[in-house]
This record gives structure tokens, C-alpha cells and sequence, in this order.
């Protein structure tokens, strides 16, 4: 029928297209659980009303989003509702979609809970940012410019060395960044 059954959820493929970014890629999921939370009743209801270029709008963004972060099952989900929507022989439902899709959340809503800030070292309580800003620059996240101004602020860097920081994590030179800190 639909050939073997994929992984719900590949976290290694997830993991690999963000570069390694376990702290990213949890940010994404977490995007990603919010903005789908209600997508379950959203698409039931655009069906019952017989919005079938909604529907597929929905279906397709769903897809490419899911094949994305590696929810290899909910991504053939999706292709298959899409298929049948084209060729209502294919019997593939509505049902078998929002099983794979709460299976799917439940399983990213575990990773996000077990993967998160909690791998940042548990030094946020001691207030102290320059090992704040060391964490988030091991864990490779972007800091904006106003967040390195905020940071500059608290640091005891001289100018040139505070300049030299800038210029690293603008550049995205994240090690040379850490090694000015240290």
C-alpha cells in the first residue's frame, strides 16, 4: 500500500540541518509545536467547509516543514492526504494524517523538553554574564547587536577588546570570541 512505515521523528537528520545546533534546532521545535498546536481542528474544519485549496495550502506547508525537521512519518502523511485529496481512490484519511500528527507532537514535544535550556550550564542563576555569554556562544547562538551591547555593558573589557568581541561574533567567529573572554 504505502510501503514501510518511517520513523516518526529522525532527531540526527533534525540535529544535522541545523549544523548541530541541538539549542536551534529546539527553538524550531518549539516554534514549530506552537504554530501547529491547533492544526488538527483547523484542517478537520476547512474540510468540513469543503476549503480544498486551504486544505492543500495546509497540507503542503505542513509537508515541506516536517520533511525539513526530520518527522520523516508525519512528512509522508502529508504526501499521501495530498494524493488522495488528488485521487480520492487512494484511501488514505484525515484520521491517518492527525494520528501520525499528535504522534509526531507528542515525540518533538518530548525532544524540546529533554534537549533544552536545561543543556546550557546551570549557571544562569548566578547572574553572571560573561559565562552567560560564553554558554550561548558554545551552544553557537546567534546574539543580536543589541544583545552584544547589553553584554558589553557588563563586561570588564577594555574598548579595543570589547571592539574585537563585536567584530568576532559579527563574523560569527564564535571561538575567537570565547578565547577574548577567557
Amino acid at each position: 500500500m504505502y510501503g514501510s512505515v518511517p520513523c516518526t521523528f529522525d532527531a540526527q537528520f533534525a540535529i544535522n540541518q541545523f549544523s548541530g545546533n541541538k539549542f536551534l534546532l529546539v527553538q524550531i521545535l518549539e516554534k514549530f509545536i506552537k504554530e501547529y498546536q491547533h492544526f488538527d481542528t483547523l484542517i478537520t474544519e476547512q474540510l468540513q467547509q469543503e476549503d480544498l485549496q486551504s486544505v492543500k495550502k495546509q497540507l503542503h506547508t505542513l509537508k515541506g516543514v516536517s520533511g525539513n525537521l526530520g518527522m520523516k512519518a508525519l512528512h509522508q502523511a502529508c504526501k499521501n492526504l495530498e494524493e488522495n485529496l488528488v485521487n480520492p481512490k487512494i484511501e488514505y484519511t484525515l484520521e491517518n494524517l492527525l494520528q501520525v500528527f499528535k504522534q509526531t507532537l507528542t515525540l518533538i514535544q518530548s525532544f524540546s523538553a529533554k534537549n533544552g535550556v536545561e543543556d546550557i550550564p546551570d549557571i544562569a542563576p548566578q547572574k553572571d554574564r560573561k559565562a552567560l555569554l560564553i554558554a550561548a556562544l558554545k551552544q553557537n547562538m546567534f546574539i543580536s547587536e543589541s544583545e552584544i551591547k547589553s553584554y558589553g555593558q557588563s563586561l570588564d573589557l577594555s574598548t579595543e577588546k570589547l571592539s574585537e568581541l563585536k567584530q568576532a561574533i559579527d563574523n560569527l567567529d564564535y571561538s575567537n570570541a570565547i578565547a577574548l573572554l577567557e
